[in-house]
């Protein structure tokens, strides 16, 4: 870091220790179970910076995402913080977690996601100008002036990592954990990084780093190290007395090695057969508990229960309309400033009205175009479900990662993200539907009452608010490479029992229920009604004959029954209802299955 620059991040007025003891995390169940951590205890102190080294497998990523509090489940073990067990809430509050590869929104700039963390981490209290003063110290601290005002999209990886160390920074965290922040770093951008974070912790933080591999050069920015075999820790103590200590155990480092790589060597040939082995293992851990006994207080009842539940007071700083309100100007801005969401939704909403009102210009009040006019009318049910649910599947799985994190984090609720992120898409759905349905109505020559024009366009705005949610759904539960199938495959059986390919009258008893719970039915029954129901005149006959010159035709054609439109009003609103309470699910579940 440049020595220009002054730190003017406020600095942690009072030291954080944080001890933890007999941490083991399980996964699988019963026969098939995997204990990652056994029994690891440690203990990281204020004011230095730690590395945690191990090999591959060994532990390393696992004991920080026990320690951050983001794996709950499987977990057992205690963590104090300065002589206190405290509850997940407030433990949540304390730590900031910046993890390997950090999702971050690709259309926002780094000084505003600065900004919209401070506002969503800091109390309401602290005013705007104060916000303000924060998020510029973190920018000049962490060497960004240059691309504060450059999409994230942009950045290059080592202003992505400074980013994502900024946006924990922001609300002056006490304790700091980084999962490999090297990764894909250059040594130029690792070695600014690794000093980055040892001004933090000189500034009364705990800081604590996975490093993988790390240079002489890199590893001699460390105060102490924690080594990790096995799910066990190796050595824990100053990067002074590693090799010495080895050395004890027997084993010699050669002149001029670099002692990361020494221990690495060594750690990787660990075997629990192992005398020497055994012998550091027990000494270490003799050792730490030692240092730790002053700090440990039992739960009540003597269980051995991990980050226990409960506290007072919020969970978060601000109120739920407070985050409601920043997240939902955040998703605006960034759909905004996403050309795919905004072209497909607003420029290819209106390119394809042109398009279909010109190929079925005039079929409207045609009686001897009746089939073609139906025809227009599933095609432009069709359209509206694949322009809006497929352009939510193509961003929204990316975004589902800075969910995920920010909830963790402490940012926000589930459901202030939930109806922001409905909110915030709603009018640009509403919009292209709209611009669609006039464009296609008038070109294609519908009747222009205005009653049967809010009756269609009420069916459409429906449709698209139901597209956009099973959008959102198949987004939030299939990663990016299969969702563009789901939605597509899922949506054929609705369409099937829609009552245009086969008439409900045709069908096999077995599958008449099904038209019921078929969303297709509702939307293209609704608009039939609205073009040919409620006691529609005569249509037009450009022929000597025309058989659907009376509307009543056309319906008995199709199987329907008149006046069936708030019938189907009702079927879509219901299916918009569930759908919306599957979506919170899903969110719900996304969360839970990243514990």
């Amino acid at each position: 870091m440049s020595d220009s620059v002054e730190i003017t991040i406020p600095l942690v007025q009072h030291g954080t220790n944080l001890v933890f003891q007999n941490i083991c995390y399980r996964i699988g169940q019963r026969k098939k179970e995997k204990q990652l951590l056994k029994n690891i205890s440690g203990k990281f102190r204020s004011g230095r910076l730690t590395a945690i080294l191990g090999p591959s497998g060994a532990g390393k990523t696992t004991l920080l995402n026990v320690l951050s509090g983001f794996k709950t489940q499987g977990v057992s073990g205690n963590i104090v913080i300065n002589n206190e067990v405290i509850d997940r809430h407030r433990y949540r509050q304390l730590v900031a977690y910046t993890a390997q590869d950090v999702a971050l929104l690709p259309n926002i700039t780094p000084r505003e996601s600065l900004h919209y963390a401070a506002d969503l981490k800091l109390p309401k209290e602290i005013g705007e100008q104060k916000k303000i003063t924060i998020v510029n110290d973190v920018i000049a601290v962490l060497g960004l002036q240059k691309c504060a005002d450059t999409r994230a999209q942009m950045l290059s990886g080592g202003e992505k990592k400074r980013l994502s160390i900024g946006m924990e920074l922001v609300s002056n965290p006490q304790i700091m954990f980084f999962d490999e922040p090297t990764s894909g770093l250059d040594s130029v951008a690792s070695y600014q990084v690794i000093s980055y974070m040892k001004d933090l912790a000189q500034q009364g933080r705990c800081v604590v780093s996975v490093i993988h591999q790390p240079s002489s050069e890199l590893l001699e920015l460390f105060d102490d190290v924690y080594v990790v075999v096995d799910g066990r820790c190796l050595y824990q103590g100053s990067l002074d007395n590693l090799i010495t200590t080895f050395a004890e155990a027997g084993f010699q480092c050669p002149p001029y090695y670099n002692r990361a790589d020494f221990v690495l060597k060594i750690a990787s040939k660990y075997d629990q057969q192992n005398v020497d082995f055994k012998k550091m293992i027990t000494a270490s851990e003799k050792l730490m508990n030692a240092e730790m006994i002053h700090g440990y207080i039992p739960n009540k009842g003597g269980t051995n229960a991990f980050l226990v539940e409960g506290g007072h007071g919020s969970q978060y700083p601000i109120s739920w309309w407070d985050q409601f309100s920043i997240l939902t100007r955040r998703t605006t801005l960034g759909t905004i400033r996403n050309p795919a969401l905004m072209g497909l939704r607003l420029f290819g909403h209106v390119l394809f009205g042109f398009t279909i009102g010109f190929v079925f210009s005039n079929v409207g009040d045609d009686a001897s175009k009746v089939l073609s006019n139906i025809s227009l009318l599933i095609a432009f049910l069709m359209f509206i479900i694949f322009a809006n649910a497929m352009t939510v599947i193509l961003t929204f799985p990316m975004e589902m990662a800075v969910f995920v994190r920010e909830h963790k984090s402490n940012y926000y609720s589930v459901s202030a993200y939930y109806f922001s992120k409905l909110v915030a898409d709603f009018p640009w759905m509403i919009s292209g539907v709209t611009a669609f349905q006039l464009l296609m109505y008038y070109l294609s020559g519908q009747l222009l009452e205005t009653d049967r024009i809010i009756m269609f366009w009420g069916i459409c705005a429906l449709f698209g608010w139901l597209s956009q949610v099973y959008g959102l759904i198949a987004g939030c539960l299939f990663p990016i490479e299969v969702s563009p199938f789901i939605v597509p495959a899922s949506i054929i059986p609705a369409l099937l029992f829609s009552g245009f390919f086969i008439r409900y009258n045709e069908l096999m008893d077995f599958f008449k229920p099904l038209t019921l719970i078929s969303y297709f039915r509702y939307g293209f029954e609704g608009l039939v009604q609205a073009t040919y129901g409620h006691n529609r005149t005569e249509l037009g006959c450009a022929e000597i004959f025309c058989y659907y010159r009376k509307t009543s035709k056309v319906l008995e054609a199709l199987h329907m029954v008149p006046d069936r439109y708030w019938t189907d009003v009702l079927g879509l609103s219901i299916w918009i209802v569930f759908l919306h309470v599957v979506l919170y699910i899903s969110l719900r579940f996304r969360l839970r299955w990243n514990r």
